[in-house]
């Protein structure tokens, strides 16, 4: 495949995938934060299991984040198939990029 043709690639993928990426790796990062958060008692080693916390009501917006992060269901999952699918596509693309452009450049 054409150098030419990799970038096109690479970057058309990358437009479309740049807003799941964000999504998904915002929404964990979010997740991971508010948890670290809450100090860690043994009370609370159930919870993280669980993922709910006992005795409290989990806010709209963590469990906003949950549903994008880890929920859905089927759809949830094909979703998250698909975007680490499309970005083990997109890392390849770069790999043959790079190659191409040392050997390019080792040409000179």
């Amino acid at each position: 495949m054409k150098e030419s043709d990799l970038r096109n690639w690479h970057r058309t993928l990358g437009i479309l995938l740049a807003f799941f990426i964000i999504l998904q790796a915002g929404s964990g990062f979010l997740l991971s934060l508010g948890r670290f958060a809450v100090p860690r008692t043994h009370t609370h080693e159930e919870s993280y299991a669980s993922g709910h916390a006992h005795g409290e009501v989990e806010s709209l917006w963590q469990e906003s984040l949950e549903f994008v992060h880890h929920g859905g269901g089927n759809i949830g999952i094909i979703y998250r198939l698909f975007v680490g699918i499309a970005l083990l596509v997109e890392v390849v693309l770069g790999v043959m990029i790079f190659v191409k452009i040392k050997a390019r450049s080792k040409k000179h």
